[in-house]
């Protein structure tokens, strides 16, 4: 996956109002979170990209700390509150692709992004993909016509997980 986003830099609070604006405007639009070296961005840094669909631009803030918790309330604004699971609540279980994807992040290979049929950089346009970039296999992809609820819950059950253990290992 190579991205063809022409990116618009933004400070956390211009992306923020932006994600507002959105929001009120009932627009479309969605947000990744990346890890330094992510397809997405190809950047050193952290990032949280905002696609405004309705717009068509890519909006991003760069970060060198991990930017899970400032984008999570980003993202169940943009993509409801059905799509990012509290930390207690009982899944559905994902498909048999995105559940190998789980095991290899939580062992630590790599990240996921979950594509809608519209994002910039989905290699499947039309299609929902849950991708999945691992550093010693490379992509990979589960595509799917219908929004897959359970791995995109999953996924980013995940995601933010992640940061949560990342803060507790460096605070303790």
């Amino acid at each position: 996956m190579a991205s063809r986003i022409n990116f618009i830099e933004q400070s956390y609070s211009a992306l923020a109002e932006k994600v507002d604006r959105i929001v009120r405007a009932r627009a479309r639009g969605h947000i990744h979170t990346t890890v330094p070296c992510c397809a997405i961005t190809g950047a050193v840094r952290r990032a949280i990209v905002l696609e405004a669909t309705d717009e068509g631009k890519a909006y991003v803030f760069f970060d060198d700390q991990p930017i899970e918790d400032r984008a999570k309330p980003l993202a169940i604004l943009l993509h409801g509150e059905d799509s990012v699971p509290a930390d207690t609540e009982d899944l559905e279980p994902a498909s048999a692709a995105v559940m190998a994807m789980a095991e290899r992040m939580r062992s630590g290979r790599e990240h996921f992004h979950i594509l809608n049929p519209v994002c910039l950089v989905n290699p499947h346009p039309g299609r929902w993909t849950v991708l999945f970039e691992d550093a010693e296999r490379g992509p990979i992809e589960s595509v799917s016509d219908e929004r897959p609820l359970a791995d995109i819950r999953l996924v980013e059950r995940l995601i933010y997980a992640q940061t949560a253990a990342a803060r507790i290992d460096s605070e303790g």
